[in-house]
C-alpha cells in the first residue's frame, strides 16, 4: 500500500521519555503509520544543547522507543542522532535520512508549531524540492522546544540568516559522556 507522505518527520524529542510531549508524538506518529499514511517514521535528536551531561539515552531513541510500544517496527523507524536543537533537526534529517532517500513529501510534527507564520519559518529550512504538511492539532512545546521555536523566529528575522547554509547556524552538542558513535563525523 502506499502511503500519503514518504515519511514523517518528528521535530521534537526528549530526552525524558515519560514527557507528556513525547507521548502525544508517539500517539500522533503511529496513528500515522497504522491508518498507512505513511510507511517510515523519523525521531530525531541527540540532547538539547543546554544539557551539560548525556542523558543516557538520546531523544531519538526515547521516541523511537515509545512508538515500537505502539506497535510500530523498528525497521519502519529512522533516527537523527546530531542534533543539539531544532535548525539541526531539519538539516540533519535533510542530509543524512531525506535526501539520500529520496523523501520529499513530509508530515512534519512540530510541537508548539501552530500558526501559519510559524510554520513558514520552518518550512524556509527546507529545501524548495520538500513538500510539506503539517497535522491538524499539534502537541504542546517543552520548554526547550519553545527555546528552540524562538530562537529559529529570531534567527529569520536576522538579515544575515541564509536557510540555504543552515549548518552554519547549528548548535553543537555540549552535553559530556556522549558515546563516540555519536561525536564522530563518519557517516554511520
Amino acid at each position: 500500500m502506499m502511503g500519503a507522505f514518504d515519511a514523517v518527520l518528528i521535530l521534537a524529542g526528549d530526552a525524558d521519555r515519560n514527557a507528556p510531549t513525547l507521548a502525544c508524538l508517539a500517539d500522533q506518529a503511529a496513528e500515522a503509520f497504522h491508518t498507512g499514511l505513511t510507511s517510515s517514521l523519523i525521531s530525531t535528536g541527540c540532547c538539547h544543547h543546554t544539557l551539560d551531561l548525556f542523558p543516557g539515552r538520546t531523544e531519538a531513541q526515547c521516541l523511537r522507543d515509545l512508538l515500537i510500544e505502539r506497535d510500530v517496527p523498528s525497521s519502519n523507524i529512522f533516527t537523527e542522532e546530531r542534533s543539539a536543537d531544532l535548525l539541526g533537526r531539519i538539516h540533519y534529517a535533510q542530509q543524512r535520512l531525506l535526501e539520500p532517500c529520496a523523501w520529499h513529501h513530509l508530515l512534519l510534527l512540530c510541537p508548539g508549531a501552530t500558526s501559519d507564520r510559524l510554520q513558514a519559518v520552518i518550512e524556509t529550512c527546507f529545501d524548495a524540492s520538500f513538500s510539506i504538511h503539517w497535522p491538524d492539532t499539534c502537541a504542546e512545546p517543552s520548554r526547550n522546544q519553545r527555546l528552540d521555536l524562538d530562537a529559529l523566529v529570531q534567527r529569520q528575522l536576522d538579515p544575515s540568516f541564509d536557510p540555504a547554509r543552515l549548518e552554519d547556524a547549528l548548535k553543537a552538542v555540549k552535553a559530556r559522556g556522549l558515546p563516540r558513535a555519536l561525536t564522530d563525523e563518519t557517516p554511520s
